[in-house]
């Protein structure tokens, strides 16, 4: 057991909790209707509750760290219902995006120092290798969207494979992780050569640059 774990060792946890629930746990149904109906919005916000709970248990997790975790979800609640009452069009850009996730990241550090002491029951590299696999896999295909595209988002599960694979090949080999890239960027150019959208093709390189930054940068950092 750590004798006591830096907020930045801690930070993967917290961060993998959020993702899952602000991500994965969010069906369409929530997405759509969380700007708009106040019970689905409350809902949206138990789902992240569990998830962070799910994450950050371990031995030494006790009413303290608990009331850590309810006390995360009301900030979360606090910074979504922002959206929730604003109407106007910023609310639905790309910057906004930016900074509602911002928001959200900087509400972990608010409650972190409970944890200190916390031994996690998951293994911090497979939380590490996890939390950029789902960041790449949503985040990044989100915010490309809100970039790239004015129409409705809809999930590409091409895309999040070969978003998600980045991170865990670059973990296992970066020698592999290169050579994977430089097969993607095939793949990158026949779709810039071929196709007459420019949408598609803002898309692609955007969805490519991001996720193989990322999966060198956020998993290079927290581990």
């Amino acid at each position: 057991m750590r004798v006591l774990n830096s907020l930045w060792y801690i930070f993967p946890y917290f961060f993998l909790g959020h993702l899952v629930g602000d991500y994965m746990l969010q069906n369409g149904y929530i997405a759509a209707r969380k700007s708009k109906d106040l019970k689905v919005l409350l809902l949206h916000i138990l789902l992240i509750f569990i998830s962070q709970l799910v994450f950050l248990l371990g031995a030494g997790f006790g009413a303290i760290q608990f009331f850590s975790v309810l006390l995360l979800s009301v900030f979360h609640f606090l910074i979504d219902f922002g959206k929730y009452k604003c109407k106007r069009s910023f609310c639905n850009s790309w910057w906004y995006y930016l900074l509602d996730q911002g928001f959200h990241i900087l509400s972990f550090f608010a409650v972190m120092v409970p944890f200190s002491n916390v031994d996690f029951f998951l293994n911090h590299d497979l939380v590490v290798v996890l939390s950029v696999m789902v960041f790449n896999g949503y985040f990044v295909s989100i915010l490309v969207h809100f970039i790239t595209s004015d129409g409705i988002y809809k999930r590409d599960y091409l895309g999040y494979l070969f978003r998600m694979v980045a991170p865990v090949l670059y973990y296992v080999s970066t020698t592999v992780f290169f050579i994977y890239a430089a097969i993607m960027l095939l793949f990158v150019w026949r779709i810039v050569k071929h196709s007459k959208s420019k949408s598609i093709i803002s898309s692609v390189i955007i969805n490519y640059i991001l996720t193989l930054s990322s999966s060198i940068i956020l998993t290079g950092v927290m581990l």
